[in-house]
Order: structure tokens, then sequence, then C-alpha cells
């Protein structure tokens, strides 16, 4: 009885833990090094977009023009790297939370293979009561022997059990982790695809302006000078239009349009805002005052959505290379504004509803219906009682 006592008791030592200490710290060492390089990146773009603010106050010379170009491009290329860097280390995180998995289901399992050597062994003492046990030896010794024996196998099953339990929670938490870094990892990599997109299309926008000479000065002035009547024709448009639209729709029976609620972005923000409202150093501003919008980088032909319901109320097509513009109007007195755009989807007269598509980005300089725009994004303006607010302040938190 002693031997097979004390058999039990050596079984009760617990199996070696499964190392993967060395993994998990190489994926580790090379995620702060991935981080490291991300934060080198941000502070690289921020570094940039102060040395740009002291510059980008005018665009009077065709010379100015291809500067601000080339500056652009800088920036997208730099906002480019920012992301491919937040792809490599989310990239890391993904493969850390699977060793972590991984690490957690044989765990799971090395856990099970202890809970049935405890009941194998439970069963080998036929749970016997703590009375029969001591009454099975001749000797006090053998018989608590094997009593803590049992006590402890029982105390060992249970936080087995116990084990398996929360590591199968945590597993679940990991589970989600995972999944929320695939997504991450999915809207990182989409962003990169239209940031490669809207790269090429601002280099492809220098080439053409490049094919001007100085010679072509004066012709790039009469440019200027056009645009600015282009820009006060849409201001003075949308001013009287705000008003004459209201009053149509009232004169219709509809006395109020829908409260706008929170909008949301027309067009998804993969650079973030270049100038938001009355930015510093836009470079037009000598020409047509403050900046009145909020201006998203983005590929030409992004398709731009309705960031709330509305009523069309103008789709304005320069034929050329003139400002095109899209202007809805909505509830609460608010009215919104689609400059550069380079399509249409809606006609004067319709109504629409959240997340219609109502036109196309464009922007490209020297492109069809960008004006004033040194490269593809979309102008978005929001304006209250017909006067330009800040539309960040109405827009979902991104």
């Amino acid at each position: 009885m002693r031997i097979r006592a004390l058999v039990l008791a050596v079984a009760l030592v617990a199996l070696p833990a499964i190392g993967h200490a060395d993994s998990v710290d190489d994926l580790r060492a090379s995620l702060e090094k991935k981080r490291a390089a991300l934060k080198e990146t941000e502070e690289r773009i921020l570094e940039f977009q102060k040395q740009v603010q002291e510059k980008r106050r005018t665009a009077q010379t065709l010379k100015g023009q291809i500067e601000l170009i080339s500056d652009s491009i800088e920036e997208l290329t730099l906002a480019l790297k920012k992301t491919t860097a937040q792809i490599d280390a989310t990239d890391t995180e993904v493969a850390q939370v699977e060793e972590d998995i991984a690490q957690k289901e044989k765990e799971i399992e090395r856990q099970k293979v202890l809970l049935g050597q405890y009941i194998r062994q439970l069963q080998e003492l036929d749970m016997q009561s703590t009375v029969s046990i001591f009454l099975k030896y001749t000797t006090l010794s053998d018989a608590i022997t094997e009593s803590t024996t049992v006590e402890q196998l029982q105390e060992r099953s249970h936080t087995a059990i116990v084990s398996i339990q929360k590591i199968k929670e945590d597993l679940l938490i990991k589970k989600q982790e995972l999944t929320d870094f695939k997504q991450t990892l999915d809207g990182l990599r989409k962003r990169q695809e239209g940031q490669r997109s809207t790269l090429k299309t601002q280099e492809d926008s220098k080439e053409r302006v490049l094919t001007l000479t100085n010679a072509e000065e004066a012709q790039y002035q009469s440019q200027l000078e056009q645009a600015k009547q282009d820009a006060k024709a849409a201001e003075s448009a949308i001013s009287v239009l705000d008003s004459k639209i209201r009053e149509q729709l009232r004169s219709q029976g509809v006395g109020n349009l829908p409260s706008i609620g929170v909008l949301d972005w027309p067009i998804e923000p993969i650079y973030g805002v270049s100038c938001p409202f009355h930015c510093g150093g836009y470079p037009y501003a000598y020409l047509i005052g403050p900046h009145t919008g909020t201006d998203i980088p983005s590929p030409v032909g992004t398709p731009i959505k309705a960031p709330t319901d509305g009523y069309v109320a103008r789709t304005h097509d320069s034929g050329g290379r003139g400002y095109s513009y899209i202007m809805l109007i909505h509830g609460d007195n608010i009215s919104t504004v689609y400059g550069h755009v380079s399509g249409f989807a809606v006609s004067e007269g319709k109504r629409v509803t959240r997340g219609t598509v109502i036109g196309y980005t464009g922007g490209a300089a020297g492109s069809r219906g960008a004006g004033l725009s040194t490269g593809p994004h979309l102008h978005f303006e929001v304006r209250k009682n017909n006067v330009p607010v800040n539309a960040q302040g109405y827009l979902k938190g991104r």
C-alpha cells in the first residue's frame, strides 16, 4: 500500500510548461522596431508640414504652382510611407496574437492531459470515503498517505478545470483581437491602394504642368484670372440658390427638410485633411479669400456620397478645366458644396438620401472641373444660414 500511495503522489507533479518565450520575444522586438519606424515617419511628416506651411502662401506664378505640386507629391509620399509602416506594424501584431492563440490552445490541451490523469487516478482509488480509507490500513501513517493523495487529486482536478475555463476565456478575447487587427489591416491596405492612386495622379499632374514653359507665363496668369472669376461666380450662385430653392420648396408645401444629424464623410479621408477650414498657407487666399471648405485628398473618380438626406440644388459643370461643383441643401438651414468634381451622378431638383452617390472627385491640376486646384481632392463645404462654417464640427469623428 505504501508503494501504491507513493506512485500516486509522484504522479501529481505537473507537466512542464510549453516553451515559446523566444518566438514571442522575437515578435515583440520586431513590433517595437516597426513602431519606432512609424514614429520616425510621423515626425518627418510633421516637420515637412511646418516647412511647407511657410512657403505655401501664394501660387501667383507658374513656377510657384509647380513647387506646390512638388510639395504635394512629397507630402503624399510621406503619408503613403506612414500607411506602409502601419501595415508592417499591424502585420506583426497579427502574428503576435496568432502566436498567443496557438500557445493558449496548446496550454488547454496540456491542462486536459493533466485533468485526465487526475481523474484516472481518482478512479483507481474508487473515490473512497475518508472513513473507509482509514479502516483499510493497519497503521495510521498508511491511511493518511492515501487520504492526502485523494484530496490533492481532487484539488488539482478542480484547479485544472478552472485553468481550462480561464484560458478559454482569454482565448476568446485573443481571437476577437485577431479579428480586429485583421479588419484594421484590410482598411490600411485599402487606404494604401487609394494613396498610391492619388500619388500617381499628382505625379501625372506635375508632368502636364511641366509641359508649359515660362514663355507661357501670361497664359497661366490668364488662367488664374479666369479661375478667380469662376470662384466668385460660384459663390454668388450658391448664395442665391440657397434661399431661392428653400423658398420654392416651401411654395410646394415642403416646410422643413429633415434634420441633418451627424454628417457622414462624403469620401473616406485616406490622407486625412490636407487643408481644413480657413487653413493657414492657403495658396489662393490672395485671389478669393480664406479657404471656406475642408480639402480631402483622394484618387480622381472616387464616388462622393451624400453625407445626409438632402435636395440637389445645383450641379455645375464647367465644361472644361473651370470649377465644377455640386450643391445640396438640407434641414436645419444647412447646405453642402462639393468642389472640383470630375463627374455627376445626380441631377438638379432630385432628392437624395444619406449614402447616395452624387458625383465623383477630381482636382488634378489642369483636368476637367478642377478650377483652382494643385492636386486631386474633394473640396467639401458646409454652410449654415448661407455662411461657410467649419465642416469638421458636423462630421463624424475619424
